[in-house]
């Protein structure tokens, strides 16, 4: 990756961090048995950000252990309204390609078979495009924008 589009993918991504603060934490729609949709896309962002972050440093892109180690050292822990080091009852899972010049980042909390009540929980999923996506399962209702 070029070393400007490098910087300019890093301070959009701060940037979004910064305003995510005063926009996205008084939201409180999306609300399910954990989190607030609001607090996913914060988190989500606080690990996309991590991951250019530490892509600048190591030229590569981190693995969900690295990141996390990342994040601690970087002091951004706290930016995160879910525990990164101890994400219950949520999964979160950072997958690289063998060359690490690609990544993956699902935050989700697991489904129970048996209870349907588990099944419509909203997800967040991004990669190194840095877009944000939210998920549900098939048949669930709309989630409230």
């Amino acid at each position: 990756m070029h070393t400007n589009l490098r910087v300019f993918l890093m301070a959009s991504l701060v940037l979004a961090m910064c305003l995510s603060g005063s926009t996205t934490q008084t939201q409180e729609t999306g609300v399910e048995a954990g989190i607030p949709t609001a607090k996913l896309l914060t988190t989500m962002r606080v690990l996309n950000t991590a991951q250019v972050g530490y892509e600048y440093e190591n030229h590569r892109y981190a693995s969900q252990d690295e990141l996390v180690a990342f994040i601690r050292q970087k002091n951004w822990l706290v930016k995160s309204p879910l525990n990164l080091e101890n994400p219950a009852p949520y999964q979160v899972q950072v997958t690289t390609d063998p060359s690490a010049t690609h990544y993956q980042i699902t935050i989700q909390r697991p489904a129970d078979v048996n209870d349907k009540s588990t099944w419509c929980r909203t997800a967040a999923f991004s990669d190194d495009a840095g877009v944000i996506y939210l998920g549900q399962a098939i048949n669930c209702p709309a989630a409230p924008h």
